[in-house]
């Protein structure tokens, strides 16, 4: 693939991403409007292990997406669309913390749990939101660089 035309597949991909990329902004106002409710604050507030259990599995999310990338590039150059669907995937292991983390608040009421869950998703968005010079350089024969 030429660079314009990878530069035109990036671009492209690039923009039905960003609609993806507003579900933690979704989540976090769906928790908020949660935690205005009567329903939040009238219950008890689920205190548990499980809470320790959802946050290593959002840190483990973001540590297989890293996994994945590495294993995945290691036998370069690949297609334009294993491209795609790697690029795809990273977004899904970045996101995912922001979901557990909407899931553990709902479960627990306590909004902070979604707050660091939030964070975990920050981070790994910025560890794993695939640039476009990875794109060339995934798309190029290790020997040509």
């Amino acid at each position: 693939m030429t660079a314009p035309t990878l530069r035109d597949a990036y671009l492209a991909w690039t923009r039905r991403a960003v609609p993806v990329l507003l579900l933690p902004l979704a989540l976090t106002a769906a928790i908020q409007t949660a935690a205005s409710s009567a329903w939040w604050a009238e219950g008890q507030t689920a205190e548990s292990a499980v809470r320790y259990l959802f946050v290593a599995a959002a840190i483990a999310s973001v540590m297989m997406g890293r996994g994945t990338r590495a294993r995945d590039t290691a036998a370069r150059p690949l297609a334009p669309v294993t491209v795609v669907s790697l690029s795809w995937r990273l977004v899904a292991f970045a996101l995912a913390p922001a979901v557990i983390g909407a899931a553990l608040a709902l479960m627990t009421r306590q909004a902070v749990d979604f707050y660091l869950m939030l964070l975990v998703t920050l981070v790994g968005l910025a560890l794993l939101y695939p640039r476009f010079d990875q794109w060339v350089a995934w798309s190029v024969a290790p020997e040509a660089e």
